[in-house]
């Protein structure tokens, strides 16, 4: 029985701390996230959000840096 997977698409992600835990939680009910697409201006947060993907904590996905010019409908 394949397992659901919920798509996660963020705005204003900072580093992935609410992504993880959102992660952790959809994990406890028996459920998969996974990150498609996130939004983050700031170079140090969205440095760390590349390392993470680097380290496997989050699926390889692009990091957008303007949310002014992000357009989420394709998504």
């Amino acid at each position: 029985m394949a397992i659901p997977t919920r798509n996660i698409l963020s705005l204003c992600a900072g580093v992935g701390g609410l992504e993880l835990g959102i992660l952790l939680a959809l994990h406890c009910r028996g459920e998969a996230g996974r990150g498609i697409c996130y939004v983050e201006r700031e170079a140090a947060a969205a440095a760390s959000l590349v390392a993470s993907m680097e380290a496997g904590w989050f699926h390889p996905a692009p990091v957008w840096s303007d949310l002014a010019t992000f357009d989420g409908r394709p998504w």
